[in-house]
């Protein structure tokens, strides 16, 4: 390699085309180093990559970072040799980032099992970004459900350092309007983020957090979720990631989260009727919510399709682009 610059106090090496950092340990979170070298490679239209040890584990909102347009997992074996860390193909150091060997391919991932990894819930609310609109109730029925209890902080990194209040984060989101803001949230046995943006009709607000082992999540949990979600949400995706077995993303190509449920908004049923959402085609349909505010809740599990392929039917039967 090149010697270390230090124009970017958070690298270990800079160079024209990168900004390296090094992680040698068991768990690596999205520090406050992370979160600054991030910026720094953001702004200057370079690459941040994040080098860690084979059996290093990632925390969920570091997997959520690195997996931006401009972030980099690379892995160094116990022999000194470097691979991608989700896709898992061979890299090489060019003298300016690290970068895949010539006629590199994927490992193939390990077939999900059902069940398994960490459970994965993505709610997207848009608010009609007046003067009354309030961030935050998603994160709180997330840790109600999941955790049974209430949302511990937020912060720009990991540790957060807030306490939680929704009136704060959402004084917050007003202010930096219509520049988007994202913070780390955390509660009882989840962790994750939350987004806003300014769209069109509004605030969009999007939180993405990852909970307990999917296997131990009561059924009722999730339902009760599914409930809650109804009378707000725009939509909700129920998911287990196989790749986090511990609650945190292992390094190595695995499948992305298998989908076990998605909520379709009233809005979005709404549109085109409740008849319309009764025909979902997939495997369970309940219609959630009072008269005129109805959702669609619909369970992947049990099909005779793959749940991937209910996904793609659900987004098709209500004229969405794919989720990814």
């Amino acid at each position: 390699m090149v010697e270390p610059l230090t124009g970017t106090p958070a690298a270990d090496i800079e160079t024209a085309e990168a900004i390296v950092v090094e992680q040698f340990r068991a768990v690596v979170s999205a520090s406050p180093r992370l979160v600054a070298a991030a910026g720094e490679a953001a702004a200057s239209r370079r690459l941040l990559q994040v080098v860690t040890a084979e059996h290093s584990g990632l925390t969920y909102p570091l997997e959520l970072l690195l997996g931006e347009g401009r972030c980099e997992w690379v892995v160094r074996d116990s022999r000194g040799g470097h691979r991608d860390g989700t896709r898992g193909f061979p890299l090489h150091w060019t003298g300016t980032r690290f970068a895949p060997e010539p006629d590199a391919t994927a490992a193939e991932p390990a077939e999900p099992i059902p069940g398994s990894g960490s459970l994965e819930v993505r709610i997207t609310t848009l608010h009609d970004g007046g003067a009354t609109f309030r961030l935050g109730r998603a994160v709180e029925i997330l840790t109600s459900a999941l955790g049974d209890g209430e949302p511990a902080g937020w912060g720009a990194a990991e540790p957060v350092t807030e306490p939680w209040s929704a009136a704060t984060l959402t004084n917050l989101c007003r202010d930096r309007l219509p520049a988007p803001t994202e913070v780390i949230v955390t509660g009882p046995g989840v962790v994750g983020r939350l987004r806003t943006r300014k769209v069109e009709a509004g605030v969009q607000e999007e939180v993405e957090l990852s909970g307990p082992p999917a296997g131990t999540v009561p059924r009722a949990a999730v339902e009760t979720l599914a409930a809650e979600a109804a009378g707000f949400a725009r939509m909700m995706v129920v998911a287990a990631h196989p790749g986090r077995p511990d609650g945190l993303r292992v390094s190595g190509p695995t499948p992305p989260a298998l989908p076990y449920g998605v909520l379709i908004g009233h809005e979005l049923v709404a549109r085109n009727g409740v008849a319309h959402a009764e025909r979902t085609p997939v495997a369970k349909v309940a219609i959630l919510g009072g008269v005129g505010h109805e959702a669609a809740w619909c369970r992947l599990d049990g099909g005779q399709r793959p749940p991937y392929e209910q996904m793609a039917a659900i987004l098709h039967h209500y004229g969405m682009p794919d989720q990814g």
